[in-house]
């Protein structure tokens, strides 16, 4: 059988089969990816050993992280190898070597803070202080931290280096520096903040003090962004049709897909299939990240949750890997 290859615009990738091999099926929910300077990738799941890290080619590197993490929600690696792990039910952001020793943690285990919030997203009546089911970190190039703070905030704080708090922003609601689930935050090479708020279907880019500077409204239920080395910025689109429940009846149902855009806001392209078992194709994309070599990797969530229990047979993978051909 021929690859399978999947396009956006000129951009054209191989859908590697199978990747990353037996070790692969260790685990059923991806919910973060992330790529060392080396090509080492780092894929957060909620299985037994929540880190597992893999060779390009699916070699098994490393796995650990089964005493750190109680439910994994994204990664993010550092210009200095670094490993940043957010931790969605404990409300805390941790910093740790390629091994797992760690050496930061930022917010208290196990204790959220008061934002109003009774049940979900929607019921949040006021940003917070620093966290509440937190959701993603970016670096800038200065070191500071940025967090997204969205299941149970709707927030984005600012942390120097060593994990004082710098500024915070965001309330809950739709209006431009509202936050509707902040879901995900990246920062391009210019500065510029890249937010996915998710349940507002946007992507919302800020100064890094938090000034508003535009709104991307053509993505669909965005569940993380990432400016990749070659400065494009790619995001995770859950789409209406996607795995996750909260979604709401739209106009726009759009499919899970990935969008690939410029900084300037120029849709590149995009792919994604109503087949969720068509190679190349998304149940709910969630995670997103961009090798040296220009490979992206995507990781799903809910293939074993709610949404997704009796859907998938044992051999579906909840990461892929396309190999970029052009």
């Amino acid at each position: 059988m021929p690859d399978k290859i999947v396009s956006a615009g000129d951009m054209k990738f191989r859908v590697v089969p199978d990747w990353p091999g037996p070790d692969g099926l260790k685990f059923r929910e991806v919910a973060g990816v992330a790529v060392d300077s080396q090509g080492l990738v780092y894929v957060f799941n909620r299985g037994e050993n929540p880190v597992m890290v893999f060779e390009p080619d699916g070699t098994l590197h490393n796995e650990w992280g089964g005493d750190l993490f109680t439910r994994a929600h994204n990664i993010t690696i550092g210009p200095d190898d670094l490993v940043y792990a957010v931790d969605v039910a404990e409300h805390t952001v941790t910093k740790t070597t390629a091994t797992g020793e760690v050496l930061m943690t930022i917010g208290t285990k196990g204790q959220p803070s008061d934002t109003g919030i009774t049940t979900d997203y929607r019921t949040i009546t006021h940003g917070g202080p620093p966290f509440n089911q937190p959701t993603k970190a970016a670096l800038n190039a200065d070191g500071d931290i940025f967090v997204s703070d969205g299941y149970g905030n709707a927030r984005v704080h600012r942390f120097a280096a060593d994990g004082t708090l710098k500024n915070s922003w965001g309330e809950p609601g739709d209006e431009p520096g509202q936050f509707n689930l902040s879901h995900a935050v990246a920062i391009s090479p210019d500065g510029r903040v890249y937010v996915a708020d998710r349940e507002n279907s946007r992507l919302q880019v800020f100064t890094q003090d938090g000034e508003h500077l535009d709104t991307w409204d053509e993505v669909s239920r965005p569940c993380d962004v990432f400016v990749g080395p070659d400065g494009l910025v790619y995001v995770a689109e859950l789409g209406h049709k996607g795995g996750l429940s909260l979604a709401v009846p739209t106009d726009n149902p759009g499919i899970p897909s990935i969008s690939i855009w410029t900084v300037d806001h120029e849709l590149v392209g995009k792919w994604g299939s109503d087949d969720i078992f068509e190679p190349g194709s998304f149940f709910a994309p969630h995670g997103i990240a961009i090798g040296p070599d220009g490979s992206v990797y995507v990781g799903e969530v809910t293939v074993s949750g709610d949404a997704g229990r009796g859907l998938f047979p044992d051999s579906y993978r909840s990461i892929q890997k396309f190999e970029r051909v052009s």
